[in-house]
């Protein structure tokens, strides 16, 4: 395979923060709310299962279940560890039979572990704002603002960091890391 051809498709972008939400789901819910106000929605409820897999040539690789009539998608990206908004450059193509891929991932790559999460979305303007519930890590929130191709990083961090004050996220509680990071630390 030519790595040229490869090479032609640019990365999609966007800024990410991802904050631990303190407070248990009393906090969670509230946070919900400001959600609903902002976007005038009552959100999408996504049952996500996510199958990670070693990645060789760096940042992350993970197989997304979805639930019908949702089609799973295989994911790869990559983004700095550390807290506060940072760019994610990713690639990702719906995927119509998972369970053959994760076979032929697992048996080539090596599989790293599962995370399942239930994640409401809103959508507010160019950013899409999850409110996540993980299994055996708790209540979590996390803002993708998706970068145009003429924007900056510093433009999407702007964004990024009013939506931080819109929903009270302190800095203490902001993620270096993804949520099977943490998950693997526990």
């Amino acid at each position: 395979m030519c790595d040229a051809a490869a090479a032609v498709v640019p990365d999609k972008r966007n800024v990410e923060i991802k904050a631990r939400i303190p407070g248990g789901v009393d906090e969670f819910n509230r946070r919900v709310d400001i959600a609903k106000k902002l976007t005038g929605s009552a959100g999408e409820v996504i049952v996500q299962r996510d199958v990670f897999f070693n990645s060789p040539q760096g940042g992350r690789l993970k197989l997304r279940y979805l639930e019908a009539p949702a089609r799973s998608q295989l994911v790869h990206y990559d983004r700095p560890d550390v807290a506060g908004p940072k760019l994610s450059k990713y690639n990702k193509i719906e995927v119509d039979e998972p369970t053959v891929l994760e076979k032929i991932l697992r048996l080539s790559n090596g599989s790293l572990g599962i995370l399942a999460k239930q994640r409401l979305l809103f959508l507010h303007k160019q950013t899409r704002i999850h409110m996540d519930e993980v299994k055996d890590l708790g209540h979590f929130m996390e803002f993708e603002v998706c970068l145009r191709p003429e924007q900056t990083l510093e433009e999407g961090q702007t964004i990024a960091d009013e939506l931080c004050c819109t929903f009270g996220i302190a800095p203490a509680d902001l993620m270096t890391g993804s949520y099977f990071d943490l998950l693997t630390k526990n």
